[in-house]
């Protein structure tokens, strides 16, 4: 394994070039640690590769702009394992001047630069600049500024580069920004605490999660979905019953994140009764977080619902539910439903359920033409375990399929081993 220094030039440099001297060295033997976050202890671009960059993705369609957008901080490092299962035409420079991408940035002129970019007319270079301003060595204090800023679109940039880069910091900047007159700003503050995960932002959150604009009300519920804070759960409650129903969907699919028993009758409720088909399979989703085996009822309704994504949602959710050993009648009958996705889900939750009184239909469902749903049904019996189950899959490790047989020996010998 080798360590790739990277030696940014920073003269002038046109945009297309590669605006990178590289030098590749040996490096100490790695000691890895779960802990340690490797993307941001590279080293990061420079002014020059900064400017290559921002510029390039200026003047490029807006959706490949907004796809390379998407992927920063996502992209894993190219440097190692020699570069196997690339191009061998392939430049090495290239591939270390894209890995500096993600490094952490410490060129005050790159700083300079990435923040003269968050007031520009082009959205997308806005947001790629707030990301790489958030993986930088900004201070707190000049972030502070910037949250201050006259222009709207600074300050909204700018909370998302304290977000982005989980600026502990920043935290009392970005709940004053809460009251920011322009909502987007608002919204992105809302955002950033929910990104910093900081307990201490639940008031400040709390207070925009019933009323005012839509857009911050739902940034609020979705950070104290990621915060995970009890305190937080009866308010949400509240909001599943909103008149708007994109704020019931928010509020349906956070409360799953806190896993607290307290929200499933409420959900079980949205499940049921909800008239948006998207609150009620955020509700049966979330319903399969919390797991709880009192949703079995409900859920096992649902799998009647109208809407085909919800019947999917309920199906996948009663798999999730703890101590749940009966299975609804409606998820057998889900087995030959005409929408494949379902049928898989089912399944699926079939083999967590383990019910003795299944083992009819799994076994007709070893015979399927679908040799992905034999294998679910071969599990599903290994984990039932009756002689009826065993006879069925002891004839499937003749199965023309070797996946198959082989989810078959392991069946087997799982069984016997306990």
């Amino acid at each position: 394994m080798r360590a790739i220094a990277v030696l940014l030039a920073s003269a002038a440099v046109g945009a297309g070039a590669i605006g990178a001297a590289v030098k590749l060295s040996p490096a100490a033997p790695a000691t890895f640690s779960d802990h340690h976050d490797w993307e941001r202890s590279r080293p990061g671009p420079d002014s020059g590769r900064v400017a290559i960059l921002i510029d390039a993705l200026g003047r490029t369609d807006p959706v490949v702009c907004e796809l390379l957008a998407d992927q920063l901080g996502n992209f894993w490092f190219g440097g190692g394992r020699d570069g196997v299962g690339r191009l061998a035409a392939a430049s090495p420079t290239v591939q270390i001047a894209k890995d500096s991408i993600g490094g952490t940035i410490t060129d005050e002129r790159a700083i300079n630069r990435l923040v003269a970019e968050l007031d520009g007319s082009n959205a997308c270079t806005r947001r790629v600049a707030s990301k790489l301003l958030g993986n930088s060595k900004i201070s707190t204090a000049r972030l502070n500024t910037l949250l201050g800023d006259a222009s709207a679109n600074v300050r909204e940039s700018a909370a998302l580069a304290a977000g982005n880069g989980e600026h502990h910091d920043a935290r009392p900047a970005l709940e004053r920004a809460l009251n920011d007159k322009a909502p987007a700003v608002a919204a992105m503050a809302a955002w950033a605490l929910g990104d910093i995960e900081d307990h201490a932002s639940v008031p400040a959150l709390l207070k925009f999660v019933r009323e005012g604009d839509t857009r911050v009300r739902l940034a609020a519920i979705s950070a104290l979905g990621q915060i995970e804070d009890a305190r937080a759960v009866p308010d949400i409650i509240v909001t599943l019953r909103d008149p708007n129903p994109t704020i019931r969907r928010m509020s349906a699919d956070v409360l799953g994140d806190f896993e607290k028993s307290d929200a499933a009758g409420p959900l079980e409720r949205a499940l049921g009764s909800d008239a948006d088909a998207k609150v009620r399979a955020e509700a049966a989703a979330s319903l399969g977080e919390i797991s709880s085996p009192s949703s079995g009822p409900a859920l096992g309704k649902a799998l009647s619902d109208g809407d085909i994504a919800v019947r999917r949602a309920a199906a996948e959710a009663l798999g999730s539910l703890d101590e749940l050993h009966v299975a609804p009648d409606g998820l057998v009958a889900a087995l030959s439903a005409s929408d494949p996705e379902l049928r898989y889900r089912a399944a699926k939750s079939l083999t967590s359920i383990a019910d003795p009184a299944t083992t009819p239909a799994l076994i007709g469902l070893v015979s399927n033409n679908d040799a992905e749903l034999r294998k679910d049904a071969i599990e599903a019996l290994g984990n039932i375990g009756s002689p009826s189950a065993v006879q069925a899959i002891t004839k499937a490790l003749s199965d023309r399929d070797p996946e198959v047989r082989k989810a078959a020996a392991e069946a087997l010998g799982e069984i016997k081993d306990s």
